[in-house]
């Protein structure tokens, strides 16, 4: 079953670059999320190593797990933390501050969440009374999102799914991504999906963890499955130019 459920890189996940220098080494664990109801159930379980590009120098797993599996039924619900509350109030002011002052110049705003989760992070902009649409993959949060009022699709973002939130729904204002980008084998498709969805004067905003961070504070946690990149703000400016 594990053997299925992923696949060893040969090539970077960036570049396509084929000499992959390795980092760091942690063995075969079970994905960070694997919960069971007994202990005699058995778990899945891959190889948790980091590798660095020579070519682009991205830092990242050396193994994908399937998306579907990690994903579609999801356990962290980002509204049982009250800090993610409380900046998702100061995010929504900072972003909409930066819409004013962009040609947009519109309220209400058209706003899209990539991997929106139960819409903690779209409340704020929907109170403030913008037009607001999440999409996720995890089933199971995304119908209770949408169950509370927070307009959610349950998919996976790509370009295919941009051009539908256009042509149903119009072009955004904004759209934004908060760790996603290190989450998902192609980010690529998920820049250009989001430069596709915005409008031409539109905001398109990636948050993502910082490699060097990881490194001088020792944030060894943040290494499992999920986490496919560490990247760093040379490794990201890389993805956003091939992103137009």
């Amino acid at each position: 079953m594990t053997q299925s459920l992923s696949h060893t890189l040969t090539r970077c996940r960036t570049c396509n670059g084929d000499q992959l220098d390795m980092l760091l080494d942690l063995g075969v664990q079970p994905p960070a999320n694997s919960l069971r109801e007994k202990r005699s159930d058995p778990l899945p379980k891959f190889p948790l190593k980091i590798c660095r590009c020579a070519a682009c120098a991205t830092v990242q797993l050396t193994e994908t797990v399937d998306p579907s599996y990690l994903f579609q039924q999801y356990l962290w619900v980002t509204g049982t933390s009250r800090t993610a509350h409380e900046y998702a109030r100061r995010f929504c002011d900072e972003v909409r501050r930066r819409a004013a002052g962009s040609t947009t110049g519109v309220n209400p705003l058209f706003v899209v969440e990539v991997a929106s989760n139960d819409g903690t992070f779209l409340r704020p902009f929907q109170a403030a009374g913008d037009r607001v649409l999440g999409i996720d993959p995890a089933r199971n949060i995304a119908g209770a999102a949408s169950a509370a009022g927070i307009p959610t699709w349950a998919e996976f973002f790509n370009p295919q799914t941009a051009r539908r939130i256009v042509t149903e729904m119009g072009h955004a204002h904004v759209a934004f991504a908060r760790n996603v980008l290190p989450h998902v084998p192609d980010p690529l498709a998920i820049l250009r999906g989001m430069a596709d969805v915005v409008r031409d004067d539109g905001i398109v905003v990636a948050e993502f963890h910082q490699a060097d961070a990881i490194l001088n504070e020792l944030h060894y946690d943040s290494i499992y499955h999920e986490h496919l990149f560490y990247h760093s703000l040379a490794s990201m400016e890389q993805l956003l130019a091939k992103a137009g």
